[in-house]
């Protein structure tokens, strides 16, 4: 079979059946919820003021998996040299894969359902993060970032487990706002499954645009749905929790296993992808250390709150948020084909967005005058 054949199959395929799904589920989602008044509850944390359902994220994981399976077993019926592909590498890795993504998942369902303390979230989250060392699959190489190449394996496996926990808290958290997870998480999965393709990394290309597909429909019924006519929906802790830890599995698999073909800038690019929930996350847990406030009990204080507070619409803050990680993504990819030094364009994306960060402020006081005038 032709290699682009097989390219835009793993592309087009995936994309296509996994939005197709999507489409089709996700309504049959909202009908469930409404009959069975499974709803996110407003409150005064809430941006929200009508109960809205929250359970768009149960689709995730049983789309991309019936995608993959689908995928493979296509494959295997066309009589494609499935190990070429580097499958038996890659096997054990995926499962421990779905493995981790089935705990969070049924972890989030639960949470949706009738909640979940964080200290139970975030111990299955650190056991969940322990199965991609237990695979094999941990940072052995930070490709100059900070200055620093090889990593022995007791600083790589506990830095490995604390990136998947963070950025799977990362995502977790900014999903405040109608689109704004999924609308990072389409930037990032394009951006690794775009790394992908370039690549001929088949696998790869096919969990990347699966989940792809997924989030299209889910983003026009979250961004666009109407609360009065029963179609707009929530992704709750199920999806977010599974979006991030694919997320991290990616990045870190494409950042740093040297029996994958892709270079080592992907570390400097994946990060990209995720700065904007991670510079918030760290922001709004010094700033509650700060003020001697529990820093895992939720606020208002994250980046898309501080937009709220400027006067601008929730669309307005999603679609400025959405646009500010693709900035700090095209800096960051600019500054690899410049071939300048990952810790470089590093800082300069910290720059970036404690510029962006600023401004913010600036503007969040400029509205605070304008009401009291």
């Amino acid at each position: 079979m032709d290699l682009t054949i097989i390219g835009l199959y793993s592309i087009a395929v995936p994309f296509l059946v996994s939005a197709f799904l999507g489409w089709m589920f996700i309504p049959r989602v909202l009908i469930l919820s409404h009959r069975k008044r499974l709803f996110d509850m407003p409150d005064e944390r809430k941006m929200h003021n009508m109960p809205i359902p929250r359970l768009g994220g149960i689709t995730f994981l049983p789309i991309l998996l019936m995608c993959f399976c689908l995928v493979l077993g296509f494959w295997g019926e066309l009589e494609h040299p499935i190990s070429g592909l580097g499958v038996e590498i890659l096997l054990v890795r995926f499962i421990l894969l779905f493995v981790g993504m089935m705990m969070l998942y049924l972890v989030g369902v639960v949470d949706d359902l009738i909640g979940v303390s964080y200290q139970s979230k975030f111990l299955v989250q650190i056991v969940c993060a322990s199965l991609f060392p237990l695979s094999g699959l941990w940072i052995h190489d930070l490709s100059g970032l900070f200055w620093l190449n090889d990593l022995p394996a007791w600083v790589g496996i506990p830095l490995t487990v604390f990136v998947v926990v963070y950025v799977t808290n990362a995502i977790n958290l900014i999903d405040g706002v109608d689109g704004l997870a999924s609308g990072l998480c389409f930037l990032s999965l394009l951006t690794l499954g775009t790394a992908a393709t370039l690549r001929c990394q088949y696998l790869f290309m096919v969990i990347c645009f699966a989940m792809l597909g997924i989030l299209l429909p889910f983003w026009l019924f979250n961004v666009y749905g109407n609360v009065e006519r029963g179609n707009k929906i929530f992704m709750g802790d199920t999806g977010s929790l599974t979006l991030g830890y694919l997320v991290s599995f990616l990045f870190i698999y494409m950042a740093g296993d040297s029996m994958v073909a892709f270079p080592r800038e992907m570390l400097i690019i994946g990060l990209s992808t995720m700065l904007l929930p991670m510079f918030d996350i760290l922001r709004v847990f010094i700033a509650r250390i700060r003020h001697h406030k529990n820093p895992f009990l939720p606020d208002k204080n994250h980046i898309h709150h501080k937009l709220l507070r400027t006067g601008v619409s929730s669309r307005c803050a999603m679609a400025i948020l959405v646009n500010c990680s693709l900035v700090l993504i095209l800096i960051t990819v600019l500054g690899v084909w410049c071939r300048i030094a990952s810790t470089w364009i590093f800082l300069f994306d910290v720059l970036v967005w404690i510029i962006f960060d600023n401004i913010i402020n600036v503007f969040i006081r400029k509205n605070h005058r304008q009401q009291f005038e």
